[in-house]
């Protein structure tokens, strides 16, 4: 057995050791009956996260947070005061070293929090080589009751904030970090944000400032992304055509609708909000397609004029579509931009008006 130092960490009733061990030698005293059991106090173990965590650490991520264990032992992993150190609070315990301890002292300790984390490191599931030391800090209860295990549980789930996503978003952005669909779209939404061409200028939250009735930079993202803009002349076109692109697109409809996205009209309450970006973002393919065919490039004028034709063939105005009072949407009993699916059918629906058009190939975006 090997001497582990620990520091004494005091709060109210509850008192915890702090140190640091090998990952790879603290996850083989770990009780790996969370993947069978619901357990009394702690979430469930998710086996994608684990390899995702794994993937992370073998591209050379840290695990900066500390995981939280509970011993279910009274006479294995016992600390002892350090009588021969004049550092205040600092213990040590007794650590297997040898093949034979480790197997002595399995299952020593449940994992109150980062059960992710530590089991990344289980031999089926890492990721790094062996030549590669990976240190994991812990603090450790000494046989937790069920009653501390839930106080555990309550401040290391319930009462911690989670960032918000978006301002995530900027942070992987600030540190280089974006995912390959962020690194697709996020520059183009930026331009969106900033360009005095875009009719979502300065509408778009890019973290965490206020925006009020702003269309958060995430979601931006993962619509265009899901309707493919990026590559939507079939390669992939650069950040200044796309940005174009869609700001005329947009510009087309405010002209047609008769109303800007920036002046957030409640009589057209869709159209400013992310329900009705992502409505018209799902109907662009559809209208580059229509705009190769009829040899047009994609202007303001063209899209409004367009929308104009097309919905007075069905004796209806463009603006009826965002005007929740209007006959259109009273007649269809629902309210077609109240999630993601209704949008997609109303979009899908509409795209397929411009279906009937056809014409001989021509470059949308020949600006």
């Amino acid at each position: 057995m090997k001497k582990v130092y620990l520091q004494e960490v005091i709060q109210g009733n509850l008192k915890c050791y702090s140190g640091v061990l090998p990952a790879r030698d603290l996850v083989k005293l770990a009780t790996t009956k969370e993947f069978n059991t619901p357990q009394e106090a702690q979430r469930p173990i998710d086996l994608k996260r684990v390899e995702e965590i794994a993937d992370f650490v073998a591209t050379g991520g840290s695990l900066s947070t500390s995981i939280v264990i509970g011993t279910c032992d009274k006479n294995k992993l016992v600390v002892h005061k350090d009588t021969d150190s004049n550092i205040p609070g600092l213990y040590y315990m007794e650590f297997p070293e040898t093949k034979e301890e480790f197997e002595d002292y399995k299952n020593t300790f449940d994992i109150m929090d980062g059960q992710h984390r530590l089991f990344s490191f289980l031999p089926d599931k890492i990721k790094i080589d062996d030549n590669t030391e990976f240190d994991i800090s812990f603090e450790m209860y000494i046989t937790p009751t069920l009653r501390e295990r839930q106080l555990i549980f309550k401040n290391t789930n319930e009462k911690q904030k989670s960032v918000a996503s978006n301002l995530l978003l900027w942070f992987r952005q600030q540190l280089g970090m974006l995912s390959e669909k962020e690194k697709l779209y996020h520059p183009v939404v930026d331009l969106l944000n900033t360009e005095s061409c875009s009719p979502l200028k300065g509408r778009i939250i890019m973290g965490s400032e206020k925006v009020t009735g702003g269309l958060k930079a995430e979601q931006i993202i993962a619509i265009l992304d899901k309707s493919k803009i990026k590559f939507i002349a079939g390669t992939e076109i650069e950040d200044s055509k796309m940005l174009t692109l869609i700001s005329e697109y947009l510009s087309g409809w405010e002209d047609a609708v008769g109303s800007k996205i920036a002046d957030r009209d409640k009589t057209f309450g869709p159209l400013s909000k992310i329900s009705g970006f992502r409505f018209m973002i799902l109907m662009l393919p559809a209208f580059f397609d229509k705009a190769r065919n009829d040899r047009c490039q994609i202007t303001k004028a063209y899209i409004s004029n367009l929308l104009k034709e097309l919905f007075s063939q069905y004796g209806l105005e463009p603006a009826d579509l965002f005007n929740q009072n209007s006959s259109y949407i009273k007649e269809m009993g629902i309210n077609p931009f109240s999630g993601e699916t209704p949008i997609t059918l109303l979009a899908t629906d509409w795209s397929n008006k411009l279906k009937s058009y056809s014409a001989d190939e021509f470059d949308p975006l020949a600006f």
